[in-house]
């Protein structure tokens, strides 16, 4: 049982780390991605019970009333994102294997211990949706098991304690009743080899089980806050003022018609206003947990730089945000911050902008100027 206790080990974080990447492809070609999760968030535990049932040898010509014994069951796992998670199970009881034609039982009791990999495939294939009632979760696991006190009927059977390792899988239907609490119920299958019940004929025995659990969630967080890719937006949002800026190329280098102007008498003349460009504000989305600009974010920087060169007497204020679903208030103030600094050093550094001319501002998630939670990762320019 050592070896199998460090191999579930080893199976364990390697889930972790593996379930790290919050990327995913859904059905309809568009990539989530969900922010990383604390360790402590996104926790499970669940205490159940159900009936086993041992395939294998003469078990079949048995009553099925003999064949089925009583095992509890308690599990202990942690959601890495919507789609991927990872649990420990324990179960145990006693178990029936039947000889010569269902004629003669040997009882013996055991204990299991398994590390699955979930996936729920109902969140994979369809939009995530932390209300959702019912999950259809699929999962495979390795494991362990101990047999002892083996007795053929009421004599004790002299081949000494049984150590096994098992491949586990089943599914697990999920009824949710409100958000921390939900029903479980785990149809299982676990793989077993010929020596755990002392005899037959076969190389392996199975063993089925259907057993109910309620599962509580614990820790901070129970939910996953997903965070939209902004490329599409910022695109059509970059297209739109690039088309401002070239109408505004166009009406500067349009010659003027004639006009025949009429004069009125004792008119004053007007004072000549200088024409400036108008200018559309401009935001540098981030990703979650993020104060690093992306590529695709630098053209509002670009456009930006460009109206302060073309306006020589205007500022730019540059306002940082974090999403208030994200992260705690310190954190997110933090963030904010370097999110307006690193757009404001790209100004200033990158566009020769005088550092006279940008000013920097951050106000964390105490306020969201996006109703979307994800645009609130955002720093925003105002010109002044």
């Amino acid at each position: 049982m050592k070896k199998v206790s460090l191999l579930l080990i080893l199976v364990f974080t390697a889930i972790t780390i593996s379930a790290q990447e919050s990327g995913f492809s859904t059905k309809a070609g568009r990539k989530a991605t969900f922010a990383r999760n604390g360790f402590w968030d996104n926790w499970f535990i669940g205490l159940g019970a159900g009936g086993n049932v041992v395939i294998g040898d003469s078990n079949g010509d048995a009553d099925l009333l003999n064949r089925v014994t009583v095992a509890p069951t308690i599990q202990v796992g942690k959601w890495y994102n919507p789609y991927i998670g990872g649990r420990v199970k324990f179960q145990g009881g006693s178990l029936h294997n039947f000889f010569n034609n269902a004629t003669g039982m040997l009882h013996n009791k055991y204990f299991g211990v398994e590390a699955d990999v979930l996936w729920d495939v109902t969140n994979y294939l369809g939009k995530y949706n932390e209300k959702r009632l019912y999950s259809f979760i699929p999962y495979v696991g390795i494991g362990g098991a101990l047999g002892w006190d083996y007795k053929l009927g009421d004599k004790e059977h002299p081949g000494g304690n049984q150590k096994n390792f098992t491949i586990n899988a089943g599914i697990i239907n999920k009824f949710k009743f409100s958000e921390r609490l939900a029903l479980d119920i785990d149809l299982s299958a676990a793989l077993l080899k010929e020596a755990f019940n002392h005899g037959g004929t076969k190389s392996y025995d199975g063993l089925a089980a259907a057993s109910a659990s309620l599962v509580l969630k614990v820790g901070k967080k129970t939910d996953f806050s997903e965070a939209l890719l902004m490329e599409p937006l910022l695109e059509d949002l970059n297209n739109q003022i690039n088309k401002l800026r070239q109408e505004n190329d166009r009406l500067r280098n349009q010659k003027p018609t004639e006009v025949i102007k009429e004069v009125v008498k004792d008119c004053p003349k007007c004072p000549e206003v200088e024409a400036k460009n108008s200018f559309v504000s401009n935001v540098v989305f981030f990703r979650i947990g993020s104060a690093v600009i992306d590529k695709g974010q630098e053209v509002s920087i670009f456009n930006t730089a460009k109206y302060l060169q073309d306006n020589p007497g205007s500022k730019v204020e540059i306002v940082g945000y974090a999403d208030k679903k994200t992260g705690t208030t310190t954190i997110n103030n933090r963030i904010s911050e370097k999110r307006a600094k690193n757009v404001a050093n790209a100004l200033i550094k990158k566009y020769n902008i005088d550092s006279n001319r940008v000013i920097v501002e951050w106000k964390g998630d105490t306020v969201q100027p996006y109703a979307e939670n994800a645009w609130n990762r955002v720093a925003i320019f105002v010109v002044q």
